[in-house]
């Protein structure tokens, strides 16, 4: 599965930056995300809890940077299990920062998602809409830290 996002915040694209990699501070605005651990540089372990339809979901993710280009693109890939549920899945972003002017920040974030087992089974549009509402949430409290 494929989302396409697309948030403005009223901060400098530098100060949007930075609090990409407060990593702790940035999770925390990811509904769901209980805990994060730096493993490394590029390595993370995160754990994210989501109720999905009748299904809650607890991930232990790992995340790696692939790639960046400070301030603009970061590029990121993950995968996690649940054995509770026997589901797991596998995830990819790009995450780009326009700078529309001195105090304002365009963040398109494209991801791809593959969803499996019984997860996966309940169709594009539940988790499609599940997914929406995270970002939207995800969105807003962002806005709040850097606005």
């Amino acid at each position: 599965m494929e989302f396409k996002q697309e948030v403005t915040i009223a901060a400098p694209r530098e100060k949007v930056w930075a609090f990409i990699w407060d990593v702790e501070a940035f999770a925390g605005c990811v509904p769901g995300v209980e805990r994060v651990k730096q493993v490394d540089d590029t390595h993370y372990e995160v754990l994210v809890v989501q109720k999905v339809s009748f299904l809650k979901a607890s991930f232990n993710m790992k995340i790696e940077v692939a790639e960046q280009r400070a301030p603009e693109y970061i590029r990121t890939t993950g995968e996690g299990k649940d054995s509770n549920i026997a589901a797991s899945l596998k995830q990819s972003n790009e995450v780009r920062l326009e700078a529309i002017s001195e105090n304002e920040t365009r963040v398109n974030i494209d991801s791809t998602v593959d969803v499996f087992g019984k997860l996966g089974s309940l169709g594009f549009s539940v988790i499609k809409n599940q997914a929406n509402k995270v970002f939207k949430e995800f969105a807003k409290n962002v806005k709040e830290k850097l606005e």
